[in-house]
């Protein structure tokens, strides 16, 4: 059976290997597949502005919670009604490439193996890469750039200990007295749902749900903590509660368990600050923002069709003995803040070593 195959200067090989890439590297990720939508109910929001419009900045709204009382029986509701509130953030988007070179003596493969393999090896290279970039953001990395986007400090309203610490970064202010415990959940929705500004929780299947991303080590923490007998049974319930939920929806499935309405992930990429603590994750709706620029300058647009999030190139060099991949895209990532307040994200910071 004939195979179309097109030359690597296609415009429908460029389309091609652009969305792949693009798909993959997204379905590797915990963030991108679980948690992306366009609306406001969405823990990560897409702001994609600039792949219609020039530019490198993005000013987002973010939406606050209705307040106000409501009319009853047959009193006027004309004249009282609320006005939408929005705070307003802003990210700028830069440029981030990556490539493949073959010799063809060393890779004996044929060109369409060879851009297999490294269209495969460039999807899980932006895979590991955008959920990286995520992570720290959210847990207020400060070490990390991305263009102009540098990482948030967790403010005090968004931050809290576990055990009786009060600050991770003063010496021995963590230690293994300040492990991870269920009840950190409790406590994180408590003060989520009591500030000045509460975070507001993910909409799903017509009820109410927060997002809690937990370190491997704090997941064994809290799961020694439960002990045995009757106490594991908590553990248990959690676990089959979300595996009934998982049925209906997939934000459950991969799930470790459900618990006060707050959907439990595992993850080792959660942020070490310093030696053996943990900024575990708190997430409600807006916790963060991906904003998208062109893949390609409006000539190449023409050629290879709008909706594309990531470049392909590729390149003969040295009369044809080695060929070469790329893979680019212009984007920014930032947790969202309004007056110096983190919006949508707290970070639950525990002592959390590795068990022998």
């Amino acid at each position: 059976m004939a195979e179309t195959e097109f030359g690597t200067s296609s415009s429908q090989t460029v389309k091609l290997w652009s969305k792949k890439t693009w798909y993959e590297a997204l379905k590797g990720t915990l963030f991108f597949r679980k948690f992306l939508g366009t609306n406001e109910d969405a823990i990560l929001y897409m702001a994609k502005d600039l792949e219609k419009n020039a530019g490198d900045n993005i000013v987002y709204d973010l939406l606050v919670e209705m307040e106000g009382a409501g009319v009853t029986g047959d009193n006027t509701l004309e004249g009282n009604e609320e006005q939408l509130t929005f705070y307003q953030d802003s990210i700028k988007i830069n440029q981030l490439r990556h490539a493949h070179i073959f010799g063809k003596m060393s890779q004996q493969r044929t060109i369409h193996n060879l851009r297999k393999d490294g269209q495969w090896a460039l999807s899980r290279w932006w895979s590991n890469k955008l959920e990286e970039y995520m992570f720290r953001y959210l847990c207020g990395d400060t070490s990390l750039t991305h263009g102009s986007n540098t990482g948030r400090t967790p403010d005090s309203d968004h931050i809290i200990y576990s055990g009786n610490a009060t600050a991770e970064t003063s010496t021995g202010a963590l230690d293994s007295n300040d492990k991870f415990l269920l009840e950190d959940i409790d406590y994180a929705k408590e003060k989520a749902t009591t500030n000045d500004v509460p975070m507001r929780p993910v909409r799903i299947d017509g009820d109410d749900y927060f997002v809690v991303v937990l370190h491997p080590y704090s997941v064994t923490d809290m799961k020694l903590s439960l002990g045995t007998g009757s106490s594991s049974v908590k553990w248990h319930e959690i676990q089959q509660y979300a595996n009934i939920r998982g049925l209906k929806n997939p934000i459950f499935n991969g799930a470790l368990g459900v618990y006060n309405k707050c959907i439990i992930y595992e993850s080792n990429r959660i942020y070490t600050p310093t030696t053996n603590v943990r900024r575990n994750l708190f997430l409600g709706a807006q916790a963060g923002v991906f904003a998208l620029g062109n893949a390609y300058d409006r000539m190449d647009q023409k050629k290879v069709g709008k909706d594309n999030y990531i470049t392909w190139v590729e390149k003969s060099q040295d009369y044809g003995n080695k060929k070469g991949l790329a893979a680019g895209s212009c984007f920014g990532m930032q947790k969202t803040r309004f007056n110096s307040k983190d919006f949508g994200v707290m970070t639950i910071s525990s002592y959390a070593a590795a068990h022998s």
